[in-house]
C-alpha cells in the first residue's frame, strides 16, 4: 500500500489503518529504537513500549499530515526522538547506562570472530577510559556523544557554560585518544 492511500485510510478508519501501517513499517520502527536501546538496561518490553508510543504519536498527528507525505521519515523521527528521550530519562533518574551492545543485532556479510574479539576490547577500553575521566568530564562526554545533546543543553542541565562545556570535551576526548593509543598521537 502507497503511503498516501495509508494516511487516508488512517485519517478515514484508524483502526485499519493503524494495523497496516504497523504490518508495513514495524519492523523499521522497531529497528531503529533496537539500535538507540541496545544497552543491556533495555529489555524487549523497554523496546515495546516505545514503538507503541511510537505509532501512538504518530496516530495522534496523522489528522494534520498531508497525505502526499512520507510515513516511513516521520516514522523513524518519532521512533528515534522516543528512544533518545527513554534513554535521557533512564539516565537523568541514576540508572546505569552502559556504552556495551553486546545485545545489539549486527547486521554483516561475513562474521569474523577476531573483529569482534577487537571491537569488544575496544569497547571495554573506551569503556574503561570514559569511566577515568572523573566528573564532570565523564557525564559531558555521555551526554555528548552517547545520548546525543547539544553543548548548549548540557551546560545548561549542568549548570556549565557553553563555552566550558566545549573546552572539557575538547580535552576529554585528547585525554581519551591518547589513553586509546598507548599516547602515540
Amino acid at each position: 500500500m502507497q503511503d498516501e492511500k495509508l494516511i487516508r485510510l488512517l485519517q478515514t478508519e484508524p483502526d485499519k489503518g493503524m494495523r497496516k501501517l504497523a504490518a508495513k513499517y514495524g519492523g523499521l520502527v522497531f529497528s531503529v529504537i533496537r539500535g538507540k536501546l541496545s544497552s543491556p538496561q533495555f529489555n524487549a518490553e523497554d523496546i515495546e513500549d516505545c514503538a507503541a508510543e511510537t505509532f501512538f504519536e504518530f496516530w495522534s498527528c496523522v489528522q494534520g499530515i498531508d497525505p502526499g507525505a512520507g510515513v516511513k521519515g516521520l516514522l523513524c523521527v518519532i521512533a528515534k526522538r522516543n528512544a533518545l528521550d527513554m534513554l535521557r530519562k533512564r539516565y537523568r533518574t541514576g540508572g546505569e547506562i552502559s556504552l556495551d551492545s553486546d545485545d545489539a543485532p549486527e547486521i554483516a556479510d561475513e562474521y569474523s570472530f577476531e573483529t569482534d574479539m577487537e571491537k569488544r576490547e575496544l569497547r571495554e577500553a573506551l569503556l574503561r577510559s570514559v569511566n577515568g575521566l572523573g566528573e564532570p568530564d565523564r557525564e559531558i562526554i555521555v551526554r555528548k556523544f552517547y545520548l546525543g545533546q547539544p553543548s548548549k543543553q548540557i551546560a545548561e542541565q549542568m549548570g556549565l557554560s557553553v563555552s566550558n562545556v566545549d573546552t572539557r570535551t575538547h580535552r576529554a576526548v585528547k585525554k581519551l585518544r591518547a589513553d586509546l593509543t598507548g599516547g602515540s598521537l
